[in-house]
């Protein structure tokens, strides 16, 4: 006698999950997600009330002048070998350049330095802290953005926007004030010395020369030159052009609330949703295939 072993095709109900029965399982749970919602707001609102709020002064610089120095490129490829090289194009966008790398150097952290009034405000250095020009430039780094512009309406101009964050708008505007002039102030002093060193440069090769054609262009760069001399002494700006004036936010710039607390509600119903799901997969396993 043979045995047969049978088998039945189909599933018992016990073993069919319905879709129906898993929402109905999740509408139950609901309390679940609103303390995930409530707990993640709360920590939301403990670190917004323990974060101090931070404004933000900002102001839109571009080049003193055009940066298209076509004219006087042709002025220097007709000066005697290698003087044009060693003069250089002084163009607004180079002295731009300069001004943009000089914000947050360390010489203008050293003259930051002698005010101790800002210094105390911008360090906050616990008492008998070495304050050093090293730590306010570290500091400047940290709080001032330097954001290059993409849509500036002229296509060889490039405008930056320039933030300083900090907890009192009115400093924080001061502090950038004082980075600009600190900085405008050295870069003036590097023209003029080396302007100067090219007028030098300049006149003696207006001895040497006879050829008339190379003399005109001397003669033409030595009057730039000047003139970029002139301009270094005035007092408007000499690196840089305002093109938007400075001014503080009236609202925190960071941390934002709103965002926050619609990020900490998002969040929270991840969290619900990720929790409700280990009780689903524990009811399933526990009841043998059965959701309840």
């Amino acid at each position: 006698m043979t045995m047969q072993a049978q088998t039945s095709p189909q599933a018992t109900d016990a073993e069919v999950i319905y879709i129906g029965d898993i929402v109905i399982f999740f509408l139950r749970r609901w309390t679940v997600f609103l303390a995930a919602i409530l707990l993640a707001v709360g920590a939301a609102l403990l670190y917004l009330f323990l974060t101090t709020p931070l404004y933000k002064a900002s102001a839109t610089v571009g080049p003193p002048t055009s940066s298209n120095n076509s004219s006087k490129a042709g002025g220097l490829a007709a000066l005697p070998f290698g003087l044009g090289s060693a003069l250089g194009d002084g163009g607004g966008s180079t002295l731009h350049k300069q001004f943009l790398q000089t914000l947050k150097s360390y010489d203008v952290a050293a003259k930051l330095a002698a005010d101790k009034e800002m210094v105390q405000r911008l360090l906050e250095p616990k008492e008998g802290e070495a304050v050093t020009p090293s730590k306010i430039s570290e500091r400047l780094d940290s709080l001032m953005v330097v954001n290059k512009l993409r849509n500036a309406p002229l296509e060889d101009t490039t405008f930056t926007e320039i933030t300083l964050l900090h907890a009192d708008p009115a400093f924080a505007q001061k502090v950038l004030n004082q980075v600009f002039d600190l900085s405008d102030t050295i870069i003036r002093r590097q023209v003029r010395e080396s302007k100067t060193a090219q007028r030098e440069v300049l006149l003696r090769s207006l001895e040497q020369t006879s050829n008339s054609y190379q003399r005109d262009a001397l003669v033409k760069n030595l009057l730039e030159v000047e003139h970029e001399l002139m301009t270094s002494q005035t007092d408007e700006p000499f690196s840089y052009r305002i093109i938007e004036s400075m001014h503080a936010g009236d609202r925190p710039a960071s941390p934002r609330r709103l965002l926050t607390l619609a990020g900490s509600m998002v969040v929270g119903g991840i969290l619900g949703f990720l929790v409700v799901c280990v009780m689903l997969f524990n009811t399933y396993r526990r009841n043998r295939g059965r959701i309840v």
